[in-house]
């Protein structure tokens, strides 16, 4: 009798370890796959930067004097959201279901003239600002449809135009 309790004990055991191997191994996925998205995130809030120079530069290259260039921010957007599909290689629904990023929402592009209290994070701006507001939709690597809703982020970019008159 006493011998059936030690077995019992010893498959208690190694099922409790190979549970708890994979519970580490799991947790380890999840954090690399963290670190991964935040690489993302940060590379998209530096792409919709550039992204916005480019607009504000394409809309206003065959204009010498700034002083006459256009705030107009439906053609801003025309050209950011070109550059969008381009650089992610998104559809015309900013969607793309082969790629990490799957899908973009474009929630807020403004141009924000000075002192104006910016939606986002609920501070005045500095002068006059292309406000961008992207919600960004990352596939996940592992049980895509219980997880396919968490991995959805806001990203937040507010580019200077005060720049273009310090040259």
């Amino acid at each position: 009798m006493s011998s059936i309790k030690r077995e019992e004990g010893n498959i208690l055991t190694i099922g409790l370890i190979f549970v708890a191997i994979a519970i580490i191994v799991f947790l380890f996925i999840i954090a690399v796959f963290m670190s991964h998205i935040n690489s993302i995130l940060y590379n998209m809030k530096l792409d919709m930067y550039s992204m916005n120079k480019s607009a504000i530069i394409a809309v206003n290259k065959n204009k010498a004097n700034v002083d006459n260039f256009s705030y107009d921010k439906e053609t801003y957007k025309k050209e950011f959201i070109k550059l969008l599909k381009m650089n992610y290689d998104l559809d015309d629904n900013l969607r793309n279901a082969d790629k990490l990023i799957y899908g973009i929402d474009v929630k807020e592009y403004e141009v924000y003239e000075n002192k104006k209290k910016d939606s986002y994070s609920n501070k005045n701006t500095d002068g006059r600002v292309i406000h961008t507001v992207l919600k960004v939709r990352i596939k996940p690597i592992i049980l895509r449809n219980f997880l396919e809703n968490i991995f959805i982020f806001d990203v937040h970019e507010d580019v200077s135009l005060n720049m273009l008159n310090e040259r």
